[in-house]
């Protein structure tokens, strides 16, 4: 059964860019700004164009749905403290895409791609920080598919943030009935190992 945190992330989900990929239902191009997304999804700078991504079959469309943010997955923070001042640090999630690739019987191949940013606080320290990432898929409500990696940067001294990338490949949908879903939110953050401050 799905979680409620999943029920809500389907209404309370923050809208975020998808970027239009192999087997999606529309042509729409990435935005600037995604290179390091594009570059880990399609090997190259830019996904391809609409007119070269694979020809849906006429009688059976694919379409590739779109990835929500589940609610009170999109960033997590850590504090020392009540007020801004104590903002250790936060990592959240800046973009996100999907790609479809049809397998046959109404199956699909899902491939789940997330780029975010790990920011230090006026109280956090050079470190390596991370938090989990779960990708869940699911088809009529029920659990189709569902992954957790950890993500994260380090961010050395000198530096106040980090970008970092995560692509989750090969989930296979099921031919069945009903809407699928992908929910990706983050959890579990923490710092591993903070270097020590440069007098």
């Amino acid at each position: 059964m799905i979680d409620q945190t999943l029920r809500q992330g389907r209404w309370l989900a923050l809208p975020l860019l998808c970027l239009g990929l192999a087997g999606c239902g529309s042509g729409s191009s990435s935005s600037a700004g995604n290179t390091a997304l594009n570059v880990i999804m399609f090997q190259s700078t830019t996904p391809p164009p609409a007119d070269q991504l694979p020809k849906d079959d006429e009688e059976d469309p694919l379409i590739c749905p779109d990835v929500i943010v589940s609610d009170g997955g999109a960033a997590i923070r850590a504090q020392s403290g009540q007020d801004s001042s104590g903002l250790r640090y936060q990592i959240s999630i800046s973009n996100v895409a999907r790609q479809c690739t049809a397998i046959g019987n109404g199956s699909f191949r899902l491939k789940v791609g997330v780029e975010g940013r790990v920011l230090l606080g006026p109280a956090g320290s050079p470190g390596n920080y991370g938090a989990t990432l779960v990708t869940t898929v699911t088809r009529a409500n029920n659990v189709v598919g569902k992954r957790s990696a950890r993500v994260g940067a380090a961010i050395p001294s000198g530096q106040s943030g980090a970008d970092f990338t995560h692509v989750e490949d090969g989930i296979v949908v099921p031919a069945g009935k009903g809407d699928v879903e992908i929910f990706v939110g983050l959890g579990g953050g923490g710092a591993a190992a903070p270097a020590r401050r440069r007098r």
